[in-house]
């Protein structure tokens, strides 16, 4: 039975965490000014925001699998809100970094434990009650663009640290009433827990890179979409409220495939989905008016309309190890994207953004065509293994009366 309360709690939480997370791409074409970066240094933030942010998240699934108390849930968005919000203060590109980086170590320490109990407090609805966390999150993602845009257009770029205020006070107060007992702890050495990975690592392995390449194309349109419009001559603002656009319909998407894929099955959800993003962000690239919003948004559709399906068929897959199993799809993968920036930062330096965000909607097609082997729905796998079971233990037991004759 899905527990409501600690559902919305878990969703208002991470709608905070990634709000603050988000804070640097809709304000790098202010940063560049301010310290005179190149689009590879720009490139090289994404990369270590979303390398933190990301690639500890399996690390701290494990880690947060065995833990008594789920104390990441509350220290993960403390992090987050103050050191994402203090980055107007950095002087230089190195202190940036820094700043960043700690920013993104409590997003990873959030993400794996809150997803993990999300799951666990939907009951059989799974895959409503991560999409609507993931929802959560990805709401977040969407307005903070609109507001740190407005916010430092009219207070200015230093004092974009008092925005941390309200969510500091917030989490404090809420972390009176989340509940925050791990009651699924488990106690398991690296051993078992490859053990336990064993049966479906293969689709563990496909279903992540399937989520590399899409993830690719989502982190790449996000981080230089404001930078493309300051290049087409829009304010800063209209370059919050086109990035808003772009990943409100990502909300949208990522709830609709959550709930379709109850019913149609993971997999099919996430190959058609991957492959209707490329021809709306190319179109996107190539029209103005209406008609080139209306791509960005149907395309922000696309590419996140898988996001919490990849979540759920791992949980699935992986029932016994539900925080670990969500860190690939749900960090390493996006770690592993967010890398790959600093390749199209610098790409982007010698072709022009473009044609680099040209590229990258092109990407999402090989991500569609790998998704096409992934497993079928999991509750068709259990029933598969059940089958070969019953099979196996038939042809041992006719083999038995046989010998027995």
């Amino acid at each position: 039975m899905i527990q409501k309360f600690k559902l919305f709690l878990l969703t208002f939480v991470h709608f905070l965490t990634d709000f603050y997370s988000s804070l640097l791409s809709p304000l790098l074409p202010v940063l560049i000014l301010k310290l005179d970066l190149s689009l590879t240094m720009a490139g090289t933030l994404g990369a270590v925001a979303l390398l933190t942010s990301s690639l500890f998240q399996p690390m701290m699934g494990i880690l947060g699998d065995r833990m008594k108390k789920r104390y990441f849930i509350i220290v993960g968005p403390l992090f987050a809100a103050i050191f994402m919000s203090s980055i107007g203060l950095a002087p230089n590109f190195s202190i940036l970094v820094f700043l960043v980086l700690l920013g993104g170590f409590g997003t990873a320490s959030f993400h794996p434990q809150s997803v993990s109990m999300a799951g666990d407090v939907s009951g059989e609805r799974r895959g409503f009650g991560v999409s609507l966390f993931i929802g959560g999150g990805t709401l977040g993602l969407a307005v903070s663009p609109l507001v740190s845009t407005w916010y430092v257009d009219r207070f200015g770029l230093e004092n974009l640290v008092w925005l941390a205020i309200p969510a500091v006070v917030g989490v404090v107060l809420m972390s009176r009433s989340l509940p925050i007992n791990n009651d699924s702890q488990k106690i398991v050495s690296l051993s078992q827990l490859m053990e336990q990975f064993r049966p479906h690592l293969n689709a563990m392995i496909l279903l992540t890179v399937v989520v590399v390449i899409r993830t690719m194309a989502g982190i790449g349109f996000t981080m230089f979409l404001p930078v493309l419009m300051a290049k087409r001559g829009m304010s800063l603002i209209t370059g919050g409220i086109v990035l808003t656009m772009f990943t409100a319909a990502g909300v949208i998407g990522g709830f609709i495939g959550g709930l379709v894929s109850d019913r149609l099955g993971r997999a099919r959800v996430i190959w058609t989905t991957v492959l209707l993003t490329t021809p709306f962000l190319y179109g996107f690239l190539h029209t103005d008016g209406i008609l080139m919003y209306t791509f960005l948004f149907i395309g922000g559709f696309m590419v996140l309309a898988s996001n919490s399906v990849a979540i759920a068929m791992a949980q699935e897959l992986f029932p016994e190890n539900t925080g670990t199993a969500s860190a690939f799809p749900m960090g390493f993968s996006w770690g592993i994207a967010g890398g790959m920036m600093i390749l199209v930062g610098n790409m982007a330096d010698r072709i022009g953004v473009e044609s680099t965000l040209e590229f990258l909607a092109f990407l999402p097609i090989l991500g569609a065509l790998l998704a096409l082997k992934l497993p079928k729905d999991h509750r068709e796998i259990k029933v598969t293994a059940s089958k070969n079971t019953i099979d196996q233990t038939g042809d041992d037991n006719t083999r038995i009366v046989e010998k027995i004759r």
